[in-house]
């Protein structure tokens, strides 16, 4: 008899929970419902009248910068396209990217072999992809990247 008189509480109590949700439910609903309506408005244009827009004048920025040499930047871009490469460890496009890298820097240097400031940061940049090349072959990845990374850095010094 006990087990039948729990299971009759259990019921009960069942029967409670489920009645006090739709309670609640049904009291959120009355809630919800009962909130202010969004205002519409409504604006009339005289059609008489022209509309003036204050004229707008072109800005011209000068920018001081030189002129960015665009294999020095092709060169940025392959070296950072291989920092990429390095960290999903996809080693064949990396020594690829590098390689197109050194070919961007050979054509800068080609380009402007008068200036030997920036021959000179060229050449050390082609040096340290060479040294990075290696390091990938050997498989030191993490000092590859952060090679590659001042490396970056160089080619940014000598775009402009």
């Amino acid at each position: 008899m006990s087990n039948a008189g729990q299971n009759a509480r259990s019921r009960c109590r069942i029967v409670l929970y489920y009645t006090l949700s739709l309670y609640f439910i049904l009291a959120l609903m009355i809630v919800t419902s009962l909130r202010p309506k969004p205002v519409e408005e409504t604006i009339t244009v005289d059609h008489n009248r022209t509309a003036t827009v204050p004229a707008v004048s072109s800005v011209v920025a000068s920018s001081g910068l030189p002129p960015a040499d665009p294999d020095v930047e092709s060169a940025g871009d392959r070296v950072a396209e291989a920092v990429i490469y390095l960290k999903r460890r996809q080693f064949e496009p990396a020594l690829n990217a590098l390689a197109q890298a050194r070919a961007a820097t050979d054509r800068a240097m080609a380009r402007r072999a008068n200036d030997a400031r920036v021959r000179n940061q060229l050449l050390a940049s082609n040096q340290e992809i060479d040294s990075v090349k290696e390091l990938i072959r050997r498989g030191k990845i993490g000092t590859a990247a952060k090679e590659l990374i001042e490396v970056n850095q160089q080619l940014e010094s000598v775009s402009y």
